[in-house]
């Protein structure tokens, strides 16, 4: 999911969308940046994890994580699942990995 930081003189900025940041990132989702690009597109904005125009098909149906999904929505899964992990040093492999611990775990709970 795109990322927005305040690239501007001060520290902090306050818009019409919100309090933007120059350390912390506010996390928007792709239709929501994509409904109000205009505003974000000065050099005063740094925009990560941008696809614009791009509709994400990640969902297969089955609601696991796998290869298709997005880090963000990886990372979310997992933080549902009661696992923290940081997304910063963090792979989407090694996410992956922990997903499979946490479906593993899930099996062997159901079994006993």
């Amino acid at each position: 999911m795109p990322t927005l930081y305040w690239a501007g003189t001060d520290m902090r900025v306050r818009t019409k969308y919100g309090e933007f940041s120059r350390n912390e990132g506010t996390v928007v989702s792709q239709e929501w940046l994509d409904m109000r690009r205009g505003a974000f597109n000065s050099s005063h904005w740094r925009i990560e994890d941008d696809y614009p125009g791009v509709l994400f098909t990640q969902d297969d149906g089955d609601g696991i994580p796998d290869m298709n999904w997005l880090k963000a929505d990886i990372q979310q899964w997992l933080f549902e699942q009661g696992v923290e992990m940081s997304g910063l040093r963090a792979t989407k492999a090694k996410m992956l990995e922990k997903v499979d611990e946490v479906l593993a775990a899930e099996v062997v709970t159901e079994e006993e």
